[in-house]
């Protein structure tokens, strides 16, 4: 099995991951969740949409980001149907 069809999405979409993990690791070493909890709540924030804005300017709306294709107006499991 090639790796191409384990991993969706271009290979620089995994690049934001390690920073990520860097990121968190740092805050972690310097206990950031709880001697300045308001800094880190506002940098999860940010990261995630550093991270989304990202992915966001490096795909073109045609690319394939899911192993499923979403389909148009069907039903969502879970939601209630009109009737």
């Amino acid at each position: 099995m090639k790796l191409r069809q384990i991993f969706l999405g271009k290979p620089i979409h995994w690049l934001p991951w390690p920073i990520i993990a860097a990121i968190m690791s740092w805050m972690n070493s310097v206990h950031f969740h709880i001697l300045r909890f308001n800094f880190f709540a506002l940098a999860l924030l940010v990261i995630a949409a550093a991270a989304m804005a990202f992915f966001l300017v490096t795909s073109r709306k045609e690319e394939r980001i899911t192993r499923d294709p979403f389909a148009e107006g069907a039903d969502v499991a879970g939601t209630a149907k009109e009737e």
